[in-house]
């Protein structure tokens, strides 16, 4: 799967989310860059869902959002 990027808007601040697919220690997972110190991976989980394994704080609401964009992406229509 070919990067992509995430474009939104949330609490008034416009977001532009790098995300691109990882393969590591037997695991895929999509990794959203938030900014040079903030990434998320989000594992998929056997119902389909997103689980997000974070390592530095970041606000909830974002980890939520990146992960409903990043599921939106997956399942649009080609």
């Amino acid at each position: 799967m070919e990067p992509f990027n995430l474009d939104f808007d949330l609490h008034g601040r416009n977001y532009i989310i790098p995300v691109s697919l990882h393969h590591e220690q037997g695991g895929t997972f999509y990794r959203a860059t938030v900014d040079d110190d903030h990434s998320i991976d989000y594992y998929r989980q056997e119902n389909g869902a997103l689980k997000p394994e974070v390592a530095n704080v970041v606000d909830p609401s974002l980890i939520n959002a990146i992960a409903t964009r990043i599921l939106e992406h997956l399942h649009r229509p080609k």
